[in-house]
């Protein structure tokens, strides 16, 4: 069974890294696009679940742990507001994740502080910490939004989808290099940066992409 959801993990991240890059380039809204969607996301959450099931059953780690929250986060918000489009139809499991995502943020803090000052493993206490500051963030901009929505244009979702969904291909990048350090920085003691640098080249990317739809579905907010 651990060689079964082994595998089965690198193939569905496999799958994931080729059809995002192929969403990148698709058109948007089409058939494609939708049908390539729902096989991407499919494959997100056989990562989060084989990865928690690793860790559970087998061994721990601090990096699939990471990795198995925030894909399932992102991917699962950003089909979530694609069902939603209508402010203030959340249901509970909306809130269930939302509230689940910030007890794993605090956690992983926790952790990371308890790394820190317990630990010589000074790098990965820094990291968990980052990344459980980032995770606590996600969760409360998600519990912020449901408990007070603001005013938002019509196309509030369509933001939220490509920041989500961009955020989880992040996530997926930042997997394969952390997995795979010796391809990008072969005997390196600085490959700790694979944790960082996807999302550092990657968020200014959705945020360039979510500003041309803002700008072609509401020039007048493009500016906002």
């Amino acid at each position: 069974m651990e060689k079964f959801l082994i595998i089965s993990h690198i193939v569905c991240g496999g799958t994931v890294l080729t059809i995002g890059l192929i969403q990148m380039l698709n058109r948007k809204g089409g058939k494609n696009h939708i049908i390539l969607g729902k096989i991407y996301v499919g494959a997100m959450w056989w990562i989060c679940l084989s990865a928690l099931s690793i860790i559970t059953f087998y061994r721990f780690s601090a990096f699939l742990m990471v990795i198995a929250v925030l894909t399932f986060h992102t991917s699962f918000v950003g089909v979530r507001v694609l069902k939603r489009k209508k402010i203030g139809t959340e249901k509970w499991y909306d809130w269930a994740v939302a509230i689940a995502t910030i007890l794993f943020g605090i956690g992983l803090v926790s952790y990371g502080g308890y790394l820190y000052f317990h630990t010589t493993q000074t790098i990965l206490a820094i990291l968990c910490a980052v990344f459980g500051i980032l995770t606590l963030k996600n969760g409360s901009d998600d519990l912020r939004f449901f408990m007070k929505p603001k005013t938002v244009d019509k196309h509030w979702w369509l933001y939220q989808h490509i920041g989500a969904m961009g955020g989880s291909y992040i996530a997926a990048i930042t997997a394969f290099a952390v997995q795979n350090p010796n391809i990008f920085l072969p005997n390196s003691s600085n490959q700790w940066l694979l944790w960082i640098l996807p999302g550092i080249v990657g968020t200014p990317i959705i945020s360039i992409a979510t500003k041309r739809w803002r700008k072609k579905l509401n020039p007048a907010s493009a500016t906002m």
